[in-house]
């Protein structure tokens, strides 16, 4: 289980308390439980996936690389280079 080693103070209206309240309640849940799992599937969630996204435009950015004509000669040229031998 995680450690929860921070503190944050959020103000809410009389009405927001009332109903996450309620929401807490329903689900058998802690506000503070409650409030971490709306962080976590709205921000950090969304913060996870532009990344993602952002990495998968980068690939797709690479400049394209044509495949070796022979295959057997390129792999000896692999291995030569960095170092590894057969």
């Amino acid at each position: 289980m995680a450690r929860y080693l921070k503190k944050v103070q959020v103000l809410l209206t009389e009405q927001q308390l009332k109903e996450l309240g309620a929401i807490a309640s329903r689900d058998h849940k802690k506000l503070g439980t409650l409030v971490r799992e709306a962080i976590e599937e709205y921000h950090l969630k969304k913060n996870k996936q532009r990344k993602i996204a952002d990495a998968v435009d980068r690939l797709l950015s690479l400049p394209e690389v044509p495949a070796p004509e022979n295959w057997e000669e390129f792999e000896k040229e692999l291995a030569r280079v960095h170092g590894f031998h057969e």
